[in-house]
Order: structure tokens, then sequence, then C-alpha cells
């Protein structure tokens, strides 16, 4: 189970920094469409921006489906702790 946790707060981390990089990104495409100069910066913070969404929802994914797994594995887990008990007690 060390890894999974291991794994899902590598994700949870990763996941902020996208979260941040998305945010800087946005503040960015603000800041620029005050200036006169927008055009080819604005393409390249939507192709940046198209690209980090991407990867927060593939990373969103990934959690997700690791998550399931936590829960598969504790749920068994559990079972054969029930288990071990019960013929303990016999």
């Amino acid at each position: 189970m060390g890894n999974d946790e291991n794994t899902e707060s590598r994700i949870e981390a990763a996941i902020a920094r996208l979260q941040v990089a998305a945010d800087a990104a946005v503040d960015a495409r603000t800041q620029g469409s005050l200036d006169t100069g927008e055009g080819a910066a604005d393409t390249s913070v939507a192709q940046e921006n198209a690209a980090l969404k991407w990867e927060l929802e593939e990373m969103g994914k990934k959690y997700a489906a690791l998550k399931e797994k936590t829960e598969m594995v504790s749920g068994r887990l559990d079972k054969s702790i029930g288990q071990l008990s019960m013929m303990l007690e016999q």
C-alpha cells in the first residue's frame, strides 16, 4: 500500500502544479489581452492551456483509477483481516 500512497501523493502534487500552471496561463492571457500586441502570444498561450488541460484530465483519470484500486485492495484486506479474526476466535 505504501507504493500506492506514494503514487497517489505524486499525482496530487502533479495536479496541484498543473493547476498553478493553468492559473498562471490564464493570468498571462488576461494580462496579454490588455496589451495592444496580442496575436501570436495569444495562440501559444491557448496551445499551452489546451496541453495543460489535457494533461490535467489524464492525471485525473489516473488518479481515479488508482483510487479505485486502492479501495479494492483495502476491501480485500478488510475481508482477509475479518476472516483471520474469525479463525483465531475458533
